[in-house]
């Protein structure tokens, strides 16, 4: 048995754009995995991605987690057989998935949201759940966690790290090409989504300003990605390359081939951690400056606060061939987890692992929703 309808509803708010490029992530890889798979997205019809998804999008008012009623009729229409909540999702959208005999998989990416997903009311009803934070970076579950998982025989939730899509050398040479970039011999700018404030400041902005000093301090090119929220017009710009927004294969791969990256503390610090990439990173969102005291206190970033001084003043130390080494032997060190490939083998062994009789199961319940739709349809196409 093998998937052949999932549903993705991540967070998607006009500020964020994480979780929707981590699903967007693990959806291509799906598709790679089984071509003939039938993806799904529930958005947030605010976003101003929602016209650029290239799969099936359903709207939903505000945020998915908020829009119980109206998610869970999507869950109903769809009938998928897999719905993964990346970082979002209420207890009775879990219920309603597992009550069209779909597998549910749930995304956490710190440790409140972990802890949510660890409450009776959605343990229950989840299949798995990945924490996309490597295991330097969050608490251990705690004593009464560990019992619950084991007196209900639940599965614990595995760090599995930051996750984003691998490109190879040459196609690195080509994108570099592209940009009149040299490899090694640039930096990369970028605070998110650009959507994020900083005492009333779009952070895109504030990293555009640094990028600028930096540029006229150094004569090191500068690529500056504002993000596919930022909400104005690009700067014409003849010194400073100015991109809106750009796919997480090209992201990691510009991000790869750079001599450095100035960056936000959110999913990409993790990234560049795991490309063993000198960074700087300052936090423009709540949830970041613990990620960002970790990281700094393993020495794997070299930590500033959202302004252009700070970022320029840490961006001139990773110049200096010592404190890049420092950086990157400390990445070194940690054990390398290939979080994608992770997934798809988790979702491919939900499916294997289903017996004849979970599959009866599931095809009934299938039947039994689709035969109630159908008569609601109907009943409605009389009125």
């Amino acid at each position: 048995m093998e998937p052949n309808c999932v549903l993705f509803i991540p967070v998607s708010s006009p500020s964020g754009i994480g979780e929707y490029m981590r699903s967007m992530i693990i959806a291509k890889a799906l598709k790679l995995r089984w071509p003939d798979i039938n993806i799904h997205f529930i958005l947030n019809e605010q976003v101003a991605y929602f016209n650029d998804c290239p799969y099936t999008v359903h709207a939903c008012q505000g945020s998915p987690t908020k829009d119980v009623v109206g998610v869970n009729g999507i869950i109903a229409k769809v009938s998928p057989d897999l719905v993964v909540f990346d970082a979002s999702g209420r207890a009775k959208q879990f219920k309603q998935a597992k009550a069209v005999g779909a597998k549910v998989a749930f995304i956490s990416q710190h440790n409140k949201k972990r802890s949510r997903g660890l409450k009776l009311n959605r343990l229950f009803n989840t299949d798995i759940h990945w924490v996309v934070q490597p295991d330097f970076c969050i608490k251990s579950i705690s004593y009464w966690q560990r019992a619950k998982l084991a007196f209900f025989n639940k599965k614990a939730p595995q760090n599995i790290g930051p996750v984003f899509e691998v490109s190879s050398s040459s196609y690195q040479t080509q994108l570099i090409e592209q940009f009149d970039l040299i490899k090694n011999d640039y930096f990369v700018f970028n605070a998110g989504s650009g959507g994020h404030l900083v005492a009333g400041e779009l952070a895109a902005d504030i990293y555009y300003q640094a990028a600028q000093i930096f540029y006229r301090k150094t004569k090191i090119k500068c690529l500056v990605i504002f993000g596919g929220n930022y909400p104005k017009e690009l700067p014409d710009d003849s010194d400073i390359t100015c991109v809106k927004s750009i796919s997480n294969k090209d992201f990691i791969a510009l991000n790869s081939t750079a001599q450095g990256c100035v960056i936000s503390a959110g999913d990409t610090l993790l990234q560049c951690i795991a490309l063993h990439k000198p960074c700087v990173a300052a936090p423009v969102s709540p949830d970041q400056p613990a990620r960002l005291k970790l990281c700094q206190h393993k020495q794997l970033v070299l930590a500033a606060e959202a302004t252009p001084y700070s970022l320029v003043k840490q961006a001139l130390r990773l110049i200096e061939k010592q404190q890049a080494k420092t950086l990157i032997s400390n990445m070194a060190q940690l054990a390398p987890v290939k979080a994608l490939a992770l997934i798809v083998g988790d979702i491919a062994a939900l499916f294997f692992l289903g017996n004849e009789s979970d599959v009866q199961k599931n095809s009934t319940q299938k039947s039994s929703i689709q035969q109630k739709t159908a008569k609601k349809n109907n009943v409605q196409d009389n009125n």
